[in-house]
């Protein structure tokens, strides 16, 4: 465990790179040259390992390749590493610097952690990572590469999780991960959630809605919702139950409150219900991955954005940044937001485009055997139909 850094030169901004990165690893240091083109390694010895290794980072290769890493090899021995050696040292053993296609299909044998990086004798700068992070900034015709952001003052890039990159070329590879045709779709039964159901049927071998019963006031009817339109989509359903009553704050969406109503309820969060979107979506993400599912649907959409920060498409895809930490490693979950554009009269030809069931939903926000057509989605469902110039199949008590 270390941090690495490098670069196309070595000046007064490498070497204060050099210094920063050092907050990653104090045991040793290490650095190798070619022509200016430079990569380094600050180590961090792990308790599992010597603390006085017979060799430390950069290894070099028969064709003259250093090679600097961060991370955890726990197939080591098994690659031919011997007794006593930092685990990294085997990298240089094992993986093909012929191409970086080649690069990339030698890291599967490995099995850990990793963020490596290549120094040819070109110049070239290879970069490799699965969850481990690497950062590379660009100044003034020269790149600079780290563990950190904050170890490249100014505006640093992230290489993307699980990806080889040439830092000279920008030339990349994608690693692979596991990411089964599977899908989640998050349904509450209302309009929006039930629009993308038939969609994600049609783009995967098999769906699942996912429910959170959070004690709102519209549970029975939302249930029954759910489980008529698993029903007739021929799919299943699994209903997890919250306790939210320690974090419902002061939404009026719970058993025993006025529920706001009309357009006032549109404009403006009056039933917001505090982090709401965020704990579902870290559920349904454990849920994917303990149950193998690859893909997470929503029905967050860019009407209801305008009142409510969590439904707000960069919401979403902010959210769907940090998945690669959030799984475990190799495995990726990934959250899909089809409605992130569409107002709700866009939703209703949506759902009727891919032959999902929305006249089966609820979007009601209270209990009753119909809908209350007072509260802001009944108000929003009935103008969304109307606009699609489309009888409303729903029946509202007033």
């Amino acid at each position: 465990m270390c941090s690495i850094c490098g670069g196309t030169t070595l000046d007064e901004y490498a070497n204060r790179v050099l210094r920063l990165s050092q907050d990653r690893g104090r045991d040793y240091t290490g650095l190798a040259n070619y022509g200016g083109n430079w990569i380094a390694n600050h180590r961090a010895t792990p308790t599992n390992e010597v603390e006085y290794a017979d060799s430390n980072q950069p290894f070099g290769t028969n064709g003259g390749v250093k090679l600097v890493h961060n991370g955890t090899i726990a197939n080591d021995r098994e690659l031919g590493n011997p007794e006593g050696s930092i685990d990294s040292m085997v990298l240089a053993a094992v993986l093909d610097f012929s191409s970086l296609e080649a690069f990339a299909k030698s890291l599967n044998m490995v099995r850990g952690s990793y963020a490596i990086a290549a120094l040819h004798p070109n110049g070239d700068i290879w970069l490799a990572c699965n969850y481990k992070p690497i950062w590379w900034i660009e100044r003034e015709g020269e790149l600079y590469f780290s563990s950190l952001e904050r170890h490249l003052p100014g505006h640093a890039r992230r290489v993307p999780p699980y990806t080889c990159l040439n830092l000279r070329t920008q030339e990349s590879v994608e690693l692979p991960r596991v990411q089964p045709d599977r899908a989640l779709v998050v349904c509450s039964g209302g309009l929006d959630s039930t629009s993308v159901t038939g969609y994600a049927k049609e783009k995967h071998e098999e769906i699942t809605l996912l429910h959170f019963d959070y004690g709102c006031a519209a549970t029975g009817p939302e249930g029954l919702a759910i489980e008529r339109i698993a029903q007739a989509l021929d799919c299943r359903s699994v209903v997890i139950p919250l306790d939210f009553r320690p974090f419902k704050g002061t939404s009026t969406l719970h058993q025993g409150s006025t529920i706001g109503g009309g357009a006032k309820a549109v404009e403006f969060a009056l039933d917001w219900v505090p982090a709401r979107n965020l704990l579902m979506l870290a559920l349904a993400t454990s849920y994917a991955e303990a149950n193998g599912y690859g893909y997470i649907y929503l029905g967050n959409n860019l009407e209801e954005a305008g009142a409510y920060p969590d439904n707000e498409e960069q919401f979403v895809l902010d959210f769907n940044a940090c998945l690669w930490g959030a799984v475990n490693n190799g495995y990726k979950v990934e959250v899909l937001n089809p409605l992130g554009g569409l107002m709700k009269r866009e939703i209703v030809s949506f759902g009727i485009q891919h032959n999902s069931p929305i006249e089966l939903s609820w979007s009601c926000y209270n209990d009753g055997e119909v809908h209350c057509g007072k509260c802001g989605p009944c108000y929003m469902r009935k103008r969304a139909f109307k606009r699609n110039n489309l009888p409303d199949p729903t029946i509202y008590a007033n």
